[in-house]
């Protein structure tokens, strides 16, 4: 029996392999890098050079013969207009791309597809192009039901095992009439990776200003085969196998679009990392089948923001505006305005495995059908906040939100906050999985009992219900002067500092809703600010996830317990050893040719009592041997749970390219051994611990001086109430000089007692000199939640350090502090 728990494979980021595309048995002489072509369809001949507007070239077969180079350019003639298939050779380098475009003036160039290519614009594993300004259409005359269709596009990117291609541009075109079957991979622009031998992906995409109308399927869509983690196995049949590890395509940016009815999705994208959605409109999608207008799946770190999405047709599954799908880690879906979407507002899917950390917020829905909110399967972590939803007439009586049960689980945490909602008939919400807090509910069925400050009068919105099609049409939900909603929320960390309408945050306590009244309001009455719930996961400095790992040990499976989930940052995903390892074996982690330092290393298991590393060496390469850094570290498990726990060792600094555990023993009671996360940190040290703390304040009665720097942000030193500033405190580091460039203060009620302006100063061996002056220092919160706020500096090094305190808040008189910590460098 194996109880673990991982199951991520890590994002494989494999080295460059551009494949260039073969040109014809006789190459055609190579023309300087930087040369510019000209395409003529009326004026031009294939006997001519090309590389003049007298002298152009007439047709796309004379294009595609050539091989280009880094920094050339194809111009075709504006009002010009071409049959059949755009596929020009060659690479772009990087700062030199190959661009295509027009020149002349009048209509963009016409590229039109024919029945006999499937896509009409194509690239092959190629990079660094910048396609412009064409027109491109790929019609087909037969009937719907003909198979013949095809996965026709209007241009085609294809990755095929070629590694990572970067730089593909496709900009301000017009793409019309695709006339293809009704699958993921045809439409009007298709990136496509497949990778089932070399994990490929895309790198620097930007798909920006274009206008697309009826395509079959999708609008823009984004493919990838390279999808396998998590322990996935069988997935959507349009995904060609077998699958590769998931290889993400990475700094892709789809922005300023306008898709026109494509027949099933607006715009999709699968199998990428920090993704950003921004400023289009996709209006009348899912017109001939299911589908959301635009969704994402199997992919980490999306930013969604100020989209439009109306009017889909298709709503009897899908047909939300909005789709968060299957997989996705980390998704923010803000400032978007969704209105008259047959299948709903927002969906939240999960098939295979968990869809985490989704944040929607200050989004604006009218007149949505059927759900408002739709979850389905095991969501997980979801903070839905500050939204204005309206349920019109128009509306059909949609439920406020349902969820599904499915192989993967149900929905679980969704929180609810500063929501408003407003109806004229609705049939309420189903609940599992939600907690509401700070809500506003008007009209239908929308109240929610359970919302322990809930707001249930007329929100008296300037104009509900007066949304058009257009972002700037909205202003009808901004909020009159004399609303409830105002300063009625919560406050929300890490909020993005605006509402919907460009509003700073807050303008006194919350308001709920999308809009933040700027008009004069009661000063905040400081309550606990909510933070966002999201899956644990190693801290940005991690040092590990930059290596390759390995291990000697033979693991569990190859698929689900591979041992790249022990460097993948997620603690959710482990590798585990097969169910009879031998010991000695060893955990390797290769950082390459580069060199680091590193001085402390955690471990993270779950099930440690049943599963964890019980003893092992602690190695290190020098370039030309194995040496030891300690040997025989033992631990000891407290836990046999699926809850974290994690083991820290510190060690001297140490630089490497590689650094190995030699694992000794482990507790194996259900035969294997296994790790959730293997973290390494080169990691400040506090040098506060190790002073000796005087102050110049008179003592309070809350505590002593010595508890500013005993490690315990529970325990306080307060002054006395009765002093004149300035004051000073000071920390004395003896014998020993400390470097350092920041120092943190933590305080509770900081509005009330927190320090508010500093000088930080250190002794330099015979006078006491200023590092920083001024230093002003802002509190948030007023009740016994420990704030911290950090001070950065020129490096100084010195054996004493002290606070010269100017000022600080007095609401009882006395001020007060529970750590000051110096970090050395």
């Amino acid at each position: 029996m194996s109880k673990w728990t991982g199951r991520k494979i890590i994002s494989l980021i494999v080295a460059t392999v551009m494949l260039l595309s073969l040109s014809v048995a006789t190459p055609p002489t190579a023309e300087a890098a930087g040369t510019t072509y000209y395409v003529d369809n009326a004026g031009g001949s294939d006997s001519n050079s090309g590389t003049s507007m007298s002298a152009a070239w007439q047709s796309l077969a004379k294009v595609n013969a050539k091989s280009f180079a880094p920094g050339d350019r194809l111009l075709f003639k504006a009002g010009g207009s071409w049959s059949g298939q755009l596929w020009p050779k060659g690479s772009g380098a990087s700062g030199s791309p190959i661009v295509i475009d027009q020149y002349g003036t009048g209509s963009k160039p016409l590229i039109a597809g024919v029945t006999t290519e499937l896509s009409t614009v194509l690239l092959k594993n190629q990079q660094y192009w910048e396609i412009n300004n064409l027109e491109v259409t790929n019609p087909f005359a037969g009937p719907l039901t003909n198979s013949a269709r095809g996965e026709r596009r209007g241009v085609y990117i294809l990755n095929e095992e070629s590694g990572i291609l970067h730089h593909i541009y496709v900009k301000n075109m017009n793409i019309h009439d695709v006339d293809g079957i009704y699958t993921t991979r045809a439409g009007g622009i298709i990136f496509d990776s497949v990778g089932s031998n070399v994990p490929s992906a895309f790198d620097d995409i930007l798909i920006d200003g274009n206008v697309l109308t009826d395509v079959d399927a999708y609008g823009i869509y984004i493919s990838s085969n390279c999808i396998l983690r998590y322990g996935m196995s069988d997935l959507w049949p349009w995904v060609p196998k077998p699958y590769g590890p998931w290889t993400p395509t990475t700094n892709l940016r789809i922005s300023n679009n306008t898709i026109i009815r494509p027949a099933t999705g607006g715009i999709a994208w699968n199998v990428t990392d920090g993704a950003v959605v921004e400023r289009n409109t996709v209006q009348e999608a899912t017109y001939l089948a299911t589908n959301a207008s635009i969704w994402w799946a199997y992919s980490d770190r999306n930013v969604v923001q100020f989209n439009e999405s109306f009017g889909s047709h298709n709503g009897a599954e899908d047909g939300e505006g909005f789709d968060v799908d299957a997989g996705n880690i980390g998704s923010l879906v803000q400032y978007n305005y969704s209105h008259d979407n047959a299948g709903g507002f927002m969906l939240f899917v999960n098939d295979t495995y968990y869809t985490v950390d989704t944040v929607v917020r200050y989004n604006i829905s009218q007149n949505d059908k059927r759900s408002i909110y739709r979850y389905s399967g095991s969501i997980k972590n979801v903070t839905n906040h500050n939204n204005t939803i309206y349920v019109g007439s128009q509306s059909g009586n949609p439920v406020m939100s349902d969820y599904f049960t499915k192989t993967s689980g149900s929905p679980t945490n969704i929180k609810n906050y500063n929501n408003a909602y407003y109806s004229v008939g609705d049939r309420g919400w189903n609940l599992t999985g939600q907690s509401f807090d700070y809500n506003a509910y008007y009209g239908g069925s929308t109240l929610v009992s359970s919302d322990a400050h809930k707001v249930t009068a007329n929100p008296k919105f300037v104009n509900p219900g007066s949304g058009g099609n257009g972002m700037n049409t909205v202003s009808g939900y901004q909020l009159q002067s004399t609303s409830p909603l105002i300063g009625a929320g919560v406050p929300i960390t890490s909020n993005g500092d605006r509402d919907y309408f460009g509003n700073s945050l807050y303008n006194g306590d919350p308001d709920i809703g999308a809009h933040e009244y700027q008009g004069s309001v009661p000063p905040a009455t400081n309550k606990a600010p909510v933070a966002y719930p999201t899956i644990a996961k190693a801290a940005a400095d991690d040092l590990a996830s930059r290596a390759l790992a390995s291990t000697t040990f033979a693991s569990l499976n190859a698929t689900t317990a591979v041992i790249r989930n022990i460097n993948d940052t997620y603690y959710d995903y482990a590798w585990s050893s097969s169910t009879t390892p031998t010991f000695p074996n060893y955990i390797t982690l290769n950082f390459g040719g580069a060199q680091v330092t590193a001085n402390q290393l955690k471990l993270n298991t779950r099930f440690g009592q049943g599963q964890g590393i019980t003893n092992f060496d602690l190695e290190y390469y020098n370039g030309s041997a194995w040496l030891p850094i300690q040997s025989g570290i033992n631990l000891t498990w407290a836990s046999n749970t699926s809850a974290d726990e994690v083991k820290t060792f510190n060690f001297a600094p140490t630089t490497f390219s590689q650094l190995r555990l030699k694992v000794i023993s482990g507790n194996h009671q259900w035969g294997n051994i296994a790790l959730n996360e293997l973290e390494l940190y080169n990691a400040p040290a506090n040098a506060a611990s190790s002073a000796v703390a005087s102050t110049t304040f008179p003592a309070g009665n809350a505590g002593a001086i010595s508890n500013i720097n005993d490690n315990s942000d529970s325990t306080a030193w307060s002054s006395a109430t009765s002093f004149t500033f300035p004051q000073y405190i000071t920390l004395d580091f003896g014998s020993t000089s400390v470097t350092t460039s920041k120092l943190s203060l933590a305080t509770h009620f900081g509005i009330g007692q927190g320090i508010t302006n500093v000088d930080v100063e250190y002794f330099n061996g015979t006078s006491w000199a200023a590092a920083l002056s001024n230093a002003a220092i802002a509190w948030g919160l007023n009740n016994s939640t420990v704030e911290t706020r950090d001070v950065v500096f020129p490096t100084v090094t010195a054996s004493k350090m002290r606070l010269k305190v100017n000022n600080g808040n007095r609401q009882w008189g006395n001020i007060a502090l529970n750590e000051l910590r110096v970090w050395s460098n």
